[in-house]
């Protein structure tokens, strides 16, 4: 009797096993691919288990790897994830992450080699189809950008995940085939059976086509484990750990797994649903927002343009178009062009998604009745910088050219330590003093309320620097570049001569005071050299966009050297130039004011034009 009961037991009771590696996923001869890989998943209530990875994305991007899926975890946790691969083990993941949806854990990842790794509590739901989407795109920054996407077929929406950054210039998708698998990462703790389901793997290349697998082939290493059709040959079940025997030879092959049409049935063009614009009296450009619905295709990149209400009319021409690749971004400024006049503007956001389709034309407008503009300044004159409250200026106490000199305010005067040059640097100005050649500095880059500027050797930092914000038709606020709280101030609006010029309280886009509202007055000299008294014409003047512009330089025997600038103070051209009259194409120049200055041993001759 003990015999028999020892044989039937071992003849009804099977150890489950799980196979050495896989199951995989992988669909073949994809020939459509560089730019976006496409696959869509499953996991129900009957075989889902904790510690399983659907791993939908198996992919290489360029050089390295990448992955995404989703996880069902302890303590019902259902997440995405999305990693890329080190090429390399290193301590610092190589890639970093540009966009994060809230909620997404972000951290480096080792065992099997390094790399970055990000986690999403979405959360899923079992038996709800999911599609995931990795779109890779180039910026011209010398690194590439992949993002990371999913549709939820239960509640119809797509959303944006990840964006992640690799150090590699413009790496595309290589390979002809996707793969994706199942796995029990704990498989110490659970040998349990659990399943997937898989359907509808697609690429596309660089022009939006897509193609799809010529086959899918199921395959793993010893153990149990199983390859089915499901949902009417629509879709393929994998299963993982067991008691039944693996496939014959360790793989199965499907050929005639039904996927209709010539792209996945998820893809309506991304939709734009709202346009807000604003006028933004800080820099003189409408601000733009805009909305996008969720159940059509994501966004990748925007165009938002501004348009008159003439250029409106006309054909629709924009006076204005900022672009940009984020799937994140919602909003753009438009700076309005110079010489712009009050009245009803037009704005527009045209996108494309990230399966190449342009979306509706969104637009909106709005009326400016009192458009505030920045300053032109001229890189070659000097300028006196005047309080509003007291009618006086800024100048070194006593008038000395001594570095650490303390700022105070005087009546006018024909002293050039009077006198200030304002140098652009990035969006910024330095402000230098005529006679001593020193920068206005905030000493020791000390923001506290009441902190005396001084004149300091230019090296060009930040407590050196100053954002010029328009804050009526010709007057300022004079904000440091170390916070947009502090600002240039007459304290107490004091009437004062000698009072110290400080930085305190003011809201670089707020409301101003006299006290902190200052006024450039343009040196009135022909000339800024003292060698000798030299002028010059230009003509026509203005002249139209893309036409010659004549530049009359005087006949002294001497090569002059002839620089252009614009308005924001770049240069745009420069070369020698003979005396007398010297040629120069306006061809690719925006309309605006310009700048040109011609130097020679004799002496520097300055001047400004415009472009219509």
């Amino acid at each position: 009797m003990l015999l028999i009961a020892a044989s039937s037991f071992f003849n009804t009771t099977h150890a489950q096993t799980c196979p050495s590696w896989g199951p995989y996923l992988e669909g073949f001869d994809m020939t459509n691919a560089g730019e976006l890989w496409y696959s869509e998943v499953m996991a129900d209530n009957t075989c889902k288990k904790v510690n399983t990875y659907y791993s939908t994305l198996n992919f290489s991007l360029g050089p390295r790897g990448g992955y995404a899926g989703i996880q069902y975890k302890q303590n019902e946790i259902y997440n995405n994830i999305f990693s890329m691969w080190d090429l390399q083990d290193t301590n610092v993941p190589q890639c970093t992450t540009e966009y994060t949806a809230p909620n997404t854990f972000v951290d480096g990842f080792g065992g099997e080699g390094t790399g970055l790794h990000t986690d999403n509590p979405m959360p899923w739901t079992p038996g709800i189809w999911y599609a995931t989407v990795v779109r890779r795109w180039s910026t011209g920054d010398g690194k590439t950008r992949i993002g990371f996407f999913m549709f939820d077929y239960g509640s119809g929406k797509w959303k944006h995940y990840v964006t992640i950054v690799t150090p590699e210039n413009d790496a595309k998708f290589t390979g002809t085939k996707l793969g994706g698998f199942v796995e029990n990462w704990n498989s110490a703790a659970s040998k349990a059976t659990r399943c997937g389901y898989f359907r509808n793997f697609w690429s596309m290349n660089a022009q939006g086509n897509w193609s799809k697998p010529s086959q899918y082939t199921a395959s793993a290493g010893t153990g149990s484990w199983g390859a089915e059709t499901a949902f009417n040959n629509t879709a393929i079940k994998v299963t993982s750990c067991g008691t039944a025997p693996a496939p014959a030879g360790g793989s199965v092959t499907f050929n005639g797994i039904i996927q209709d049409g010539t792209k996945p049935t998820t893809t309506t063009p991304v939709t734009v649903t709202t346009v807000t614009p604003s006028y933004n009296t800080s820099n003189n450009s409408v601000n733009v927002n805009w909305a996008n619905s969720e159940t059509t295709s994501p966004q990748l990149s925007y165009k938002v343009s501004l348009y008159t209400e003439a250029s409106w009319a006309n054909s629709y021409t924009p006076v204005a178009v900022v672009t940009g690749i984020r799937p994140d971004q919602r909003s753009a400024q438009v700076p309005l062009p110079a010489n712009s006049q009050p009245g009803k503007y037009y704005v527009s956001v045209v996108l494309e998604d990230i399966f190449k389709q342009t979306s509706n034309f969104g637009y909106n407008n709005l009326t400016i009745n009192n458009i505030v503009t920045a300053p032109t300044i001229d890189p070659n004159a000097y300028y006196r910088i005047k309080c509003v409250g007291s009618s006086q200026y800024i100048s070194p106490a006593n008038y000395s050219t001594a570095s650490n000199t303390k700022m105070v305010q005087y009546p006018f005067n024909s002293n050039l330590a009077q006198q200030w040059k304002l140098e652009k640097t990035g969006n910024n100005y330095i402000i230098i003093n005529r006679a001593s050649g020193l920068a206005i500095d905030v000493p020791g880059s000390n923001t506290n309320n009441g902190t005396t500027l001084i004149q300091y050797s230019k090296h060009g930092g930040n407590n050196q620097q100053w954002v010029l914000r328009p804050y009526t038709s010709n007057t300022l606020v004079i904000g440091t570049a170390l916070s947009n709280m502090k600002a240039m101030d007459n304290p107490a609006n004091s009437q004062t001569s000698g009072t110290y010029i400080n930085i305190w309280d003011q809201d670089i886009n707020g409301t101003a005071g006299v006290n902190h509202q200052w006024v450039l007055e343009q040196i009135t000299a022909s000339t800024m050299s003292a060698k000798q008294e030299i002028t010059s014409t230009a003509y026509p003047n203005p002249v139209k966009q893309g036409e010659n512009l004549t530049i009359s330089l005087p006949e002294n025997g001497n090569t002059y050297k002839l620089t252009i600038t614009n308005a924001e103070g770049l240069t745009l051209k420069s070369q020698q130039a003979k005396a007398g009259t010297t040629i120069i194409s306006t061809s690719g120049m925006r309309t605006g004011i310009y700048f040109y200055n011609a130097q020679n041993s004799n002496g520097t001759i300055s001047g400004k034009f415009s472009v219509q």
